[in-house]
């Protein structure tokens, strides 16, 4: 019998997520996926400023950027029309992320660059055609039963099992589990076509002029080509694919002329989620755990921000933290998140975008042109990056501030040897502790903090001083002035606890070395369980 902390049970882009995440955290792990290889197809294409925020923290951003094409800027196009009908400037994303705006890439290619990265680690083991048939757990772990390309069957034990395996779980429906929600009242058309000749040099996203419903294109590498529809309820999947049908889409879309269809599919859009993401050692990820409408690009990412919160708490309940506080957290927050952040977002795009009377779409155009002009863009942009997040419902919360359960904000930095980085640099594999030292106070004594939390050897400790120019030896400086301190709304002898998700898990303002203590247990799962909420009175 195989045996090994993790295992995952599908090797698409949230459970290769998952695995690139663990072996930042040194955790092994193995990913079995029923498919013989990955899948070609583009899918997904969008990743938002939060994802980007992530794979920088794993070390892959500076590769994927290269890979795809990181937008700053969105014109929108009429088919046929000379000048773009809105202009959507996304640099404010540069202003409050180290992502500068968004990726466009197929998901074909995120999954290889997850692969080679995962592969690259050491630490995962990915096996193609092993198709899971059944597994077990006890208080030792989870017992997997999986049936290997040539039919033999195997099984495999770990300490934990996570089911990122897509919409259809089979690890859900062992479970017990439906997915609980709506389906909407129509079906979209998808399509990936190659253009070779002039037309491919068209600007994009370029949209079609129809009398019901939407007709758009995005260019995702040269010569290849996504189109979108939404279709009529009479019309039925098999008549949609049909060359003649997809022939009149391209040509309103581009003009006459040649192409090749490469793949389309038909599906209805769905607002779904499951009851729960864990029993016992099992847990979901991704589509298996919940499902919502592609409006808004959050779908996928969504999923990859599930792998990033996981991992960090099953590499800390591995190395002995308190396992019920860290698992039922991992529930409790990203269920929060989706239920209440994710799914009224997109929810709210897809009846007025996709389904809303034709009044309302025609509104659209001028309601995204008013947005920067109106002072909106700041308050809009952190929901399209995926950057609002909250996590208010969580039990190893600890401590006050406006900051906590939530992204911490991020800026740039100096740190004591010159070297400019972000905040969010600071965390990952391990947490990060920031001491907001203003100079007029006691200096924060890091000898005696570093003493308090010996046993913590992944803590970074961080001194942040409020400017650059005038500083303390050993400190972190703000490199835009005292700006970021503003932004966290807070005084000098304030710290905050940052977890390896780069999310803010205690803070407190002049706390004892007691409530330091306490706080920062609480928020990495170390408080034993008797003692946890004490911190947050």
């Amino acid at each position: 019998m195989n045996d090994v902390p993790v295992l995952i049970v599908g090797g698409g882009p949230v459970g290769l997520s998952l695995a690139l995440a663990l072996a930042r955290q040194q955790v092994r792990s193995v990913v079995f996926e029923a498919k013989t290889e990955l899948d070609p197809h583009s899918r997904a294409l969008g990743i938002l400023p939060r994802t980007l925020e992530i794979f920088r923290n794993w070390g892959v951003y500076d590769q994927f950027v290269k890979s795809g094409e990181l937008l700053s800027r969105i014109d929108l196009w009429a088919a046929g029309k000379t000048k773009p009908f809105v202009t959507i400037d996304l640099s404010i994303f540069r202003r409050i992320s180290s992502a500068g705006g968004v990726l466009i890439m197929p998901q074909n290619r995120t999954e290889e660059l997850l692969l080679e990265a995962v592969k690259a680690s050491g630490f995962t083991e990915v096996l193609f055609g092993h198709r899971v048939t059944g597994f077990e757990q006890d208080s030792d772990g989870v017992t997997l039963q999986v049936t290997a390309p040539g039919g033999a069957s195997e099984t495999h034990h770990g300490r934990y099992l996570v089911g990122a395996d897509g919409a259809h779980s089979a690890i859900r429906a062992t479970l017990g589990w439906e997915l609980e929600g709506k389906t909407y009242p129509t079906r979209m058309l998808l399509g990936d076509i190659r253009l070779e000749d002039d037309r491919d040099h068209l600007p994009w996203p370029l949209f079609a002029p129809v009398q019901r419903g939407g007709l758009a294109a995005v260019r995702y590498q040269p010569q290849h080509w996504r189109f979108i529809a939404t279709v009529e309820p009479g019309e039925s999947d098999e008549a949609l694919v049909e060359p003649a049908n997809i022939e009149r889409r391209v040509h309103q879309l581009f003009g006459v002329g040649p192409f090749e269809s490469l793949w389309c599919s038909v599906f209805h859009i769905h607002c779904r989620t499951s009851p729960h993401f864990r029993q016992g050692r099992v847990l979901l990820a991704g589509d298996a755990g919940h499902i919502n409408s592609p409006a808004g690009g959050q779908g996928m990412n969504s999923g990859i921000q599930d792998a990033q919160n996981l991992a960090w708490k099953l590499a800390r309940v591995l190395a002995g933290a308190d396992a019920e506080a860290l698992l039922t957290s991992y529930e409790a927050e990203r269920r929060e998140v989706i239920v209440n952040t994710v799914e009224p977002y997109t929810d709210f795009l897809t009846r007025t975008i996709l389904l809303g009377p034709n009044f309302i779409r025609k509104l659209a155009p001028a309601a995204l042109w008013a947005l920067p002009r109106l002072g909106l863009l700041s308050i809009v942009a952190p929901k399209m990056g995926m950057l609002d997040a909250a996590y208010s419902r969580s039990t190893i919360l600890a401590g006050r501030g406006p900051w906590l359960g939530k992204r911490a904000p991020d800026g740039n930095l100096v740190d004591p040897t010159g070297k400019h980085l972000r905040l969010l640099d600071l965390v990952g594999p391990g947490p990060a502790l920031l001491l907001f030292d203003d100079g007029r106070l006691p200096s924060w004594n890091q000898g005696e903090i570093s003493q308090l939390f010996q046993d913590i050897h992944d803590l970074r400790v961080a001194a942040l001083f409020p400017s650059e120019t005038i500083r303390k030896d050993g400190t972190y400086a703000c490199a835009g002035g005292d700006a970021l301190w503003k932004q966290w709304a807070v005084s000098g002898g304030s710290a905050a606890l940052l977890r390896p998700d780069g999310y803010v898990g205690w803070m407190g303002r002049r706390p004892t070395p007691g409530e330091l203590s306490s706080g920062v247990r609480q928020a990495l799962g170390m408080v034993p369980p008797g003692a946890r909420g004490r911190a947050r009175s």
